[in-house]
């Protein structure tokens, strides 16, 4: 009888360990168990890669009905999404702070806006086939969030405070709310998601905690990123909607350069394959305003139409041996006009100026054109009213005669740019 009783436990065992099931996410709530969306990028580029202006973001969060071994029940499953005959992979994209996330993008199709059908497959387990809701296609794109900045002190650079202008409202359907959401990536580790957060109605600003969950406090000389997104979305499960994403990225010792929070601008890549800083901020006479480019050996400065010109202009102090050289627009090209060493107050006179370029620094720095923290200039303006200019970063100083046809090229092109041709997409669901 013991015999027959042991033997009958260990056949029972294994079937009790398989009677788990893949089930939609039940374990942090908030986060549906599938989604499908479409999206709106504020660049033709994110973080160094080429992203579409307009694309389709869906997938699910799944795991097993215990919420055991994710790691491993993700590693060997695979999802598929399908709609009107067309399939895509949908891969396994999980991050501490975004938990049993599948996901993938593709560029917008107008043929691809109902319902996914997505079939989650492992082979220790019972298939699990679910369908995503349909787009509302009478959704307009939510408005891109503006007017970002960095700021902290030295003693608070790893905490940096991150703060925005609050996105228009926007009327919409019934049943459909407008958020914001905040996302920090390591950009120098893969893009890893390392910081998520959901904000409350009317929230303008997140502070970066001192030590992030699952990573850690950030690394002052590290370099970031940051995705902003309003989001229009049903209220009661946030499974469908409409997304606008805005791009920046930061050093944390950014905001030790020059006191004050560090305007953070949105890039793009101009028709001759420069990167372009563009700003859209309300400025006043003579208030100090700091500047956030990026340059590899110099940059220029243009104001946008009818913007105050530039007044003054302070340059950081990199720790080179020899000053900066300072050039003046003419109408048709750079005139020198003279050295300028870090950490000196230069005023453009009566009137000021629309247009200026720096050059001179280091190559041996390695400041990156595709990092928007690497150099903090700060400028003043002659009056009050919008500045909407962009910054160049200069890779390579062309000779003197090349200058004007390289201009016409960078002239317009702040938001206009991002609506270039691409086919890589970022997101966050």
């Amino acid at each position: 009888m013991r015999s027959a009783i042991y033997l009958a436990t260990l056949i029972l065992i294994p079937s009790i360990a398989n009677a788990d099931v893949i089930v939609q996410n039940t374990l942090t709530p908030g986060f549906p168990g599938t989604f499908d969306y479409v999206g709106y990028n504020s660049s033709n580029v994110a973080f160094g890669q080429p992203v579409a202006s307009q694309f389709l973001s869906f997938g699910g969060r799944f795991h097993l009905e215990s919420g055991a071994n994710e790691q491993t029940f993700a590693s060997q499953t695979t999802v598929t999404a399908t709609q009107n005959g067309v399939s895509f992979n949908v891969p396994y994209s999980n991050a501490v702070p975004d938990p049993n996330l599948f996901q993938t993008s593709i560029k917008f199709n107008q043929n691809l806006q109902g319902p996914w059908q997505l079939t989650v497959s492992n082979p220790n387990y019972n298939s699990l086939v679910v369908n995503t809701a349909a787009i509302n296609t009478s959704l307009p794109p939510p408005p891109f969030i503006t007017g970002a900045t960095i700021s902290g002190t030295s003693a608070t650079v790893t905490t940096p405070t991150i703060s925005w202008n609050a996105p228009a409202s926007v009327a919409l359907p019934a049943n459909y709310s407008q958020d914001t959401k905040v996302f920090i990536f390591d950009l120098n580790n893969n893009k890893q998601e390392i910081f998520r957060q959901d904000l409350a109605s009317g929230q303008t600003s997140v502070t970066i905690p001192a030590n992030i969950p699952g990573f850690g406090p950030l690394d002052p000389a590290g370099h970031y990123g940051v995705l902003i997104r309003d989001d229009f979305r049903l209220q009661a499960n946030a499974t469908t909607g409409a997304s606008s994403q805005s791009f920046f990225d930061f050093h944390p010792n950014a905001v030790s350069q020059f006191s004050g929070p560090v305007q953070v601008p949105v890039s793009s890549v101009n028709t001759v394959g420069q990167t372009v800083y563009s700003f859209n901020i309300d400025v006043s006479h003579g208030q100090s305003v700091n500047l956030d480019p990026a340059a590899a050996l110099g940059y220029i400065f243009s104001i946008g139409v009818g913007n105050p010109n530039f007044a003054t202009v302070q340059l950081p102090n990199l720790g080179m041996s020899h000053p900066y050289d300072l050039y003046l627009w003419n109408g048709t090209s750079f005139i020198f006009a003279q050295q300028l060493a870090a950490d000196t107050l230069f005023n453009f006179g009566p009137g000021g100026v629309g247009k200026f370029e720096v050059l001179g620094i280091d190559a041996s720095l390695g400041l990156d054109p595709a990092n928007s923290t690497a150099f903090v200039t700060q400028v003043t303006f002659t009056g009050d009213g919008a500045f909407t200019g962009t910054m160049t970063a200069v890779t390579a100083v062309p000779e003197p005669s090349t200058w004007a046809m390289l201009l016409l090229g960078f002239a317009g092109l702040g938001f206009i740019a991002y609506r270039r041709k691409s086919t890589a997409v970022f997101m966050v669901a």
